[in-house]
């Protein structure tokens, strides 16, 4: 397991890097990140019963469709810049983030899991606030009172 990611993490690394076929290959990611991160939270808490490994599964493909949405959104705003160097720096800021989270996950794993929990609110809000944003510019565009 931990070969097959390192291999794949290589390979992610070098797509990151390429304008536009990273930007497809993290749509197509989304078929296989929040199904994978369900099914992990699901066999990774075996001691619960089965409604509770559902909840459990639903929960890991929230976090992961929360995450991944997040780094879809960021690469569909930087990939169209003209220059590439916003998008390099956008991947190697994400190995960084992505290796240093793993790493405190495995030595401080509750403080990990209360900034996932943290990080989770924060996206849901600011999602929230973005779809409000817009349906007020559309609102303003149409003519009609904004509240």
């Amino acid at each position: 397991m931990i070969g097959v990611s390192g291999v794949l993490f290589c390979l992610e690394f070098v797509a990151d890097k390429i304008p536009w076929f990273d930007l497809i290959w993290n749509v197509l990611q989304t078929f296989v990140r929040i199904p994978v991160a369900a099914f992990i939270a699901y066999d990774a808490t075996s001691a619960l019963s089965p409604g509770g490994r559902l909840v459990a599964a639903a929960a890991g493909a929230a976090i992961a469709m929360a995450a991944h949405g997040t780094k879809l959104a960021a690469r569909a705003i930087v990939t169209p810049s003209p220059e590439p160097f916003s998008n390099i720096a956008l991947s190697f800021g994400e190995d960084v983030v992505a290796v240093t989270l793993t790493w405190f996950a495995t030595q401080h794993p509750l403080a990990a899991a209360s900034l996932v929990l943290i990080s989770v609110v924060v996206l849901f809000l600011l999602a929230r606030t973005i779809v409000r944003a817009i349906r007020r510019l559309f609102q303003q565009r149409r003519g009609v009172a904004v509240s």
